[in-house]
Protein backbone atom coordinates (compact mmCIF):
# COMPACT_ATOMS: atom_id res chain seq x y z
CA UNK A 1 0.00 0.00 0.00
CA UNK A 2 2.79 2.36 0.62
CA UNK A 3 4.39 2.08 -2.87
CA UNK A 4 0.83 3.32 -4.65
CA UNK A 5 1.33 7.01 -3.77
CA UNK A 6 5.18 6.68 -4.81
CA UNK A 7 3.35 5.07 -8.24
CA UNK A 8 1.02 7.82 -8.64
CA UNK A 9 3.18 10.43 -7.86
CA UNK A 10 6.22 9.30 -10.02
CA UNK A 11 3.08 8.61 -12.83
CA UNK A 12 1.88 12.49 -12.51
CA UNK A 13 5.58 13.77 -12.19
CA UNK A 14 6.65 12.01 -15.46
CA UNK A 15 3.20 13.34 -16.70
CA UNK A 16 3.71 16.90 -16.16
CA UNK A 17 7.48 17.22 -17.33
CA UNK A 18 6.53 16.90 -20.96
CA UNK A 19 3.17 18.69 -20.55
CA UNK A 20 5.69 22.20 -18.88
CA UNK A 21 7.92 20.96 -21.71
CA UNK A 22 5.11 21.68 -24.07
CA UNK A 23 3.55 25.21 -22.72
CA UNK A 24 7.19 26.84 -22.76
CA UNK A 25 7.18 25.56 -26.46
CA UNK A 26 3.96 27.03 -27.33
CA UNK A 27 5.38 30.07 -25.55
CA UNK A 28 8.61 30.06 -27.44
CA UNK A 29 6.49 29.98 -30.60
CA UNK A 30 4.17 32.79 -29.89
CA UNK A 31 6.46 34.83 -28.95
CA UNK A 32 8.42 33.81 -32.33
CA UNK A 33 5.63 34.42 -34.41
CA UNK A 34 4.55 37.93 -32.30
CA UNK A 35 8.05 39.24 -33.28
CA UNK A 36 7.19 37.83 -36.97
CA UNK A 37 4.41 39.99 -37.17
CA UNK A 38 5.77 43.28 -36.09
CA UNK A 39 8.50 42.68 -38.16
CA UNK A 40 6.10 42.28 -41.19
CA UNK A 41 4.35 45.61 -39.65
CA UNK A 42 7.52 47.28 -39.39
CA UNK A 43 8.42 46.50 -42.79
CA UNK A 44 4.97 46.85 -44.43
CA UNK A 45 4.85 50.77 -42.81
CA UNK A 46 8.45 51.66 -43.96
CA UNK A 47 7.32 50.88 -47.38
CA UNK A 48 4.04 53.00 -47.12
CA UNK A 49 5.89 55.61 -45.96
CA UNK A 50 8.54 55.16 -49.01
CA UNK A 51 5.63 55.09 -51.50
CA UNK A 52 4.85 59.05 -52.47
CA UNK A 53 2.06 60.18 -54.76
CA UNK A 54 2.93 63.54 -56.78
CA UNK A 55 0.40 65.82 -58.95
CA UNK A 56 1.23 64.67 -62.53
CA UNK A 57 1.37 67.36 -65.55
CA UNK A 58 0.28 67.09 -69.13
CA UNK A 59 3.32 68.74 -71.47
CA UNK A 60 1.63 70.67 -74.67
CA UNK A 61 4.01 69.36 -76.90
CA UNK A 62 1.92 70.83 -80.37
CA UNK A 63 -0.61 73.44 -81.19
CA UNK A 64 -2.26 73.85 -84.44
CA UNK A 65 -4.83 76.58 -85.28
CA UNK A 66 -6.72 78.04 -82.30
CA UNK A 67 -6.90 76.38 -78.61
CA UNK A 68 -7.54 77.31 -75.02
CA UNK A 69 -7.18 75.73 -71.37
CA UNK A 70 -8.52 76.78 -68.17
CA UNK A 71 -7.55 75.71 -64.99
CA UNK A 72 -10.00 75.07 -61.71
CA UNK A 73 -12.44 76.75 -63.46
CA UNK A 74 -10.70 79.69 -64.20
CA UNK A 75 -10.70 82.37 -67.28
CA UNK A 76 -9.65 80.82 -70.02
CA UNK A 77 -6.43 81.11 -71.70
CA UNK A 78 -4.63 80.61 -75.20
CA UNK A 79 -2.33 76.81 -75.21
CA UNK A 80 1.48 77.01 -75.71
CA UNK A 81 3.84 74.65 -76.60
CA UNK A 82 5.75 73.70 -73.23
CA UNK A 83 2.60 74.69 -71.05
CA UNK A 84 2.83 71.83 -68.11
CA UNK A 85 -1.41 71.36 -67.21
CA UNK A 86 -2.23 69.91 -64.13
CA UNK A 87 -5.47 68.25 -63.08
CA UNK A 88 -8.52 69.80 -63.10
CA UNK A 89 -7.52 71.34 -66.52
CA UNK A 90 -10.39 71.79 -69.57
CA UNK A 91 -8.71 72.35 -73.37
CA UNK A 92 -10.77 73.50 -76.13
CA UNK A 93 -9.75 73.54 -79.97
CA UNK A 94 -11.23 75.45 -82.36
CA UNK A 95 -12.03 74.57 -86.15
CA UNK A 96 -9.48 73.25 -88.17
CA UNK A 97 -6.60 73.08 -84.90
CA UNK A 98 -5.63 70.43 -82.74
CA UNK A 99 -3.62 69.78 -79.26
CA UNK A 100 -0.82 67.26 -78.56
CA UNK A 101 0.06 65.95 -74.78
CA UNK A 102 2.59 63.83 -73.30
CA UNK A 103 1.94 62.17 -70.53
CA UNK A 104 5.17 60.82 -69.58
CA UNK A 105 6.86 57.64 -70.92
CA UNK A 106 4.74 55.39 -70.35
CA UNK A 107 1.60 56.57 -70.87
CA UNK A 108 2.75 58.40 -73.99
CA UNK A 109 0.82 60.90 -76.14
CA UNK A 110 -2.93 62.05 -77.19
CA UNK A 111 -4.29 64.41 -79.81
CA UNK A 112 -7.46 66.46 -79.22
CA UNK A 113 -8.70 67.09 -82.38
CA UNK A 114 -10.25 70.08 -83.98
CA UNK A 115 -13.69 71.78 -82.15
CA UNK A 116 -13.41 69.60 -79.16
CA UNK A 117 -13.09 69.28 -75.28
CA UNK A 118 -10.77 67.27 -73.35
CA UNK A 119 -11.02 67.51 -69.09
CA UNK A 120 -7.67 66.02 -67.50
CA UNK A 121 -9.51 65.46 -64.15
CA UNK A 122 -6.86 63.38 -62.26
CA UNK A 123 -3.05 63.04 -63.22
CA UNK A 124 -1.09 61.36 -60.32
CA UNK A 125 1.81 59.36 -59.74
CA UNK A 126 2.89 57.05 -57.19
CA UNK A 127 6.56 55.52 -56.58
CA UNK A 128 6.38 52.72 -54.11
CA UNK A 129 10.11 52.05 -54.80
CA UNK A 130 9.88 48.96 -56.65
CA UNK A 131 7.13 50.47 -59.27
CA UNK A 132 5.22 53.31 -60.30
CA UNK A 133 1.66 53.46 -60.85
CA UNK A 134 -0.42 56.22 -62.72
CA UNK A 135 -3.93 57.14 -62.17
CA UNK A 136 -5.10 59.25 -65.15
CA UNK A 137 -8.48 59.99 -65.50
CA UNK A 138 -9.29 61.62 -68.65
CA UNK A 139 -12.81 63.06 -69.70
CA UNK A 140 -14.05 63.85 -73.52
CA UNK A 141 -17.56 65.39 -73.26
CA UNK A 142 -17.27 66.37 -77.04
CA UNK A 143 -14.74 65.79 -79.91
CA UNK A 144 -12.05 63.45 -80.88
CA UNK A 145 -9.36 61.87 -79.49
CA UNK A 146 -6.14 60.16 -80.62
CA UNK A 147 -3.95 58.30 -78.29
CA UNK A 148 -0.70 56.12 -78.20
CA UNK A 149 -0.28 54.74 -74.93
CA UNK A 150 3.04 52.51 -74.05
CA UNK A 151 2.99 50.11 -71.53
CA UNK A 152 1.99 50.74 -68.12
CA UNK A 153 2.12 48.80 -64.89
CA UNK A 154 -0.06 46.71 -63.80
CA UNK A 155 -1.45 48.98 -60.78
CA UNK A 156 -1.90 51.86 -63.29
CA UNK A 157 -5.31 52.67 -64.26
CA UNK A 158 -5.84 54.96 -67.43
CA UNK A 159 -9.10 55.81 -68.15
CA UNK A 160 -11.15 57.74 -70.50
CA UNK A 161 -14.50 58.65 -70.16
CA UNK A 162 -17.02 60.25 -72.71
CA UNK A 163 -21.21 60.45 -72.13
CA UNK A 164 -21.85 57.46 -73.75
CA UNK A 165 -19.07 54.92 -71.79
CA UNK A 166 -15.60 54.71 -70.15
CA UNK A 167 -12.75 53.11 -71.56
CA UNK A 168 -9.65 51.41 -69.66
CA UNK A 169 -6.72 51.02 -71.55
CA UNK A 170 -3.06 49.72 -70.97
CA UNK A 171 -1.11 49.60 -73.59
CA UNK A 172 -3.07 50.61 -76.91
CA UNK A 173 -3.27 53.35 -79.33
CA UNK A 174 -6.66 53.75 -81.00
CA UNK A 175 -9.48 56.80 -80.91
CA UNK A 176 -12.44 58.24 -79.29
CA UNK A 177 -15.35 60.21 -80.57
CA UNK A 178 -18.59 61.73 -78.92
CA UNK A 179 -20.49 64.15 -80.57
CA UNK A 180 -23.31 66.37 -78.77
CA UNK A 181 -24.56 67.02 -82.19
CA UNK A 182 -24.00 63.30 -83.58
CA UNK A 183 -21.75 60.52 -84.10
CA UNK A 184 -20.33 60.82 -87.43
CA UNK A 185 -17.25 58.38 -86.34
CA UNK A 186 -17.27 55.05 -84.26
CA UNK A 187 -16.96 55.81 -80.17
CA UNK A 188 -13.89 53.52 -80.25
CA UNK A 189 -11.52 52.50 -82.90
CA UNK A 190 -8.84 50.18 -81.26
CA UNK A 191 -5.88 49.80 -83.52
CA UNK A 192 -3.42 48.07 -82.01
CA UNK A 193 -3.41 46.33 -77.98
CA UNK A 194 -6.47 45.79 -75.46
CA UNK A 195 -9.13 47.62 -73.95
CA UNK A 196 -12.18 47.42 -72.17
CA UNK A 197 -15.19 49.68 -72.81
CA UNK A 198 -18.41 50.00 -71.35
CA UNK A 199 -21.17 51.08 -73.15
CA UNK A 200 -23.42 53.17 -71.62
CA UNK A 201 -26.07 54.01 -73.94
CA UNK A 202 -29.53 56.19 -72.62
CA UNK A 203 -32.32 54.16 -71.08
CA UNK A 204 -30.52 50.96 -71.76
CA UNK A 205 -28.23 49.11 -69.55
CA UNK A 206 -24.60 48.66 -69.04
CA UNK A 207 -22.98 46.42 -71.18
CA UNK A 208 -19.14 45.63 -71.44
CA UNK A 209 -16.93 44.87 -74.18
CA UNK A 210 -13.70 43.60 -74.39
CA UNK A 211 -12.02 44.58 -77.13
CA UNK A 212 -8.23 43.49 -79.15
CA UNK A 213 -6.49 44.23 -82.02
CA UNK A 214 -4.77 43.25 -84.09
CA UNK A 215 -6.61 43.15 -86.61
CA UNK A 216 -7.80 46.89 -86.38
CA UNK A 217 -11.39 46.64 -84.57
CA UNK A 218 -13.96 49.41 -83.77
CA UNK A 219 -17.57 49.57 -81.62
CA UNK A 220 -20.60 50.46 -83.13
CA UNK A 221 -23.11 51.06 -80.59
CA UNK A 222 -25.70 48.59 -82.96
CA UNK A 223 -23.45 45.89 -83.42
CA UNK A 224 -20.90 45.86 -81.00
CA UNK A 225 -17.04 45.07 -81.49
CA UNK A 226 -16.63 45.25 -85.40
CA UNK A 227 -13.59 44.51 -87.32
CA UNK A 228 -12.51 48.23 -88.70
CA UNK A 229 -12.62 49.04 -92.42
CA UNK A 230 -8.77 50.35 -93.79
CA UNK A 231 -10.41 53.46 -94.84
CA UNK A 232 -11.26 54.18 -90.49
CA UNK A 233 -7.54 52.82 -89.56
CA UNK A 234 -5.43 54.86 -91.88
CA UNK A 235 -7.49 57.83 -90.54
CA UNK A 236 -6.63 56.95 -87.03
CA UNK A 237 -2.74 56.34 -88.07
CA UNK A 238 -2.45 59.42 -89.76
CA UNK A 239 -3.28 61.51 -86.86
CA UNK A 240 -0.71 59.18 -84.62
CA UNK A 241 1.54 59.55 -87.32
CA UNK A 242 1.68 63.48 -87.66
CA UNK A 243 1.58 64.27 -83.32
CA UNK A 244 4.57 66.65 -83.04
CA UNK A 245 5.31 67.32 -86.57
CA UNK A 246 5.17 71.16 -87.87
CA UNK A 247 3.07 72.73 -84.90
CA UNK A 248 2.36 76.01 -85.44
CA UNK A 249 3.55 77.98 -82.17
CA UNK A 250 1.46 80.60 -80.89
CA UNK A 251 3.86 82.59 -78.74
CA UNK A 252 7.56 83.02 -78.49
CA UNK A 253 8.01 82.93 -74.59
CA UNK A 254 10.54 80.59 -72.81
CA UNK A 255 9.78 77.45 -71.82
CA UNK A 256 9.34 77.28 -68.08
CA UNK A 257 12.00 75.69 -66.08
CA UNK A 258 11.85 72.14 -65.05
CA UNK A 259 10.83 71.22 -61.60
CA UNK A 260 13.19 71.17 -58.84
CA UNK A 261 12.54 67.50 -57.78
CA UNK A 262 10.59 65.89 -60.53
CA UNK A 263 8.73 62.34 -59.79
CA UNK A 264 10.53 59.77 -61.50
CA UNK A 265 7.63 58.80 -64.13
CA UNK A 266 6.84 62.17 -64.74
CA UNK A 267 3.93 63.03 -66.67
CA UNK A 268 4.35 65.94 -67.52
CA UNK A 269 7.19 68.02 -67.66
CA UNK A 270 8.83 69.93 -69.76
CA UNK A 271 12.55 68.65 -69.97
CA UNK A 272 11.38 65.53 -68.19
CA UNK A 273 11.20 62.11 -69.82
CA UNK A 274 11.64 61.50 -73.33
CA UNK A 275 9.32 61.99 -76.14
CA UNK A 276 7.70 58.91 -77.80
CA UNK A 277 8.65 58.28 -81.11
CA UNK A 278 6.74 60.48 -83.94
CA UNK A 279 7.28 63.12 -80.98
CA UNK A 280 9.19 66.33 -81.42
CA UNK A 281 10.61 68.22 -78.29
CA UNK A 282 9.08 72.23 -77.64
CA UNK A 283 13.11 73.02 -78.90
CA UNK A 284 12.30 70.80 -82.32
CA UNK A 285 9.35 72.40 -82.25
CA UNK A 286 10.64 75.78 -82.23
CA UNK A 287 13.47 75.46 -84.42
CA UNK A 288 10.55 74.31 -87.07
CA UNK A 289 8.89 77.65 -87.01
Amino acid sequence: MTLKPKVISSGVTQWRTPIRQSMKSLQILAQRLAATFLLVGALTASVSAEAETFPGRAEVRAVKGTATYATNGGPARPLKVGTALPSATVIATGPKSSVDLFLGTSAGVIRLAENSTLSLDKLTITDSGADTVLEIQLNLPDGDMYFNVNKISKGSRYEIKMPNGVAGIRGTKGSFSFRQTGALKPPVVLVDGKLVFVHAPPNAPLTTHLMSAPPPVYFSATEGVKVAPLELVAGVDDELADIGKKAEILDDSPLPPPPQNPPIEPIMSPGGGTAPSGSASPTQNSRAR
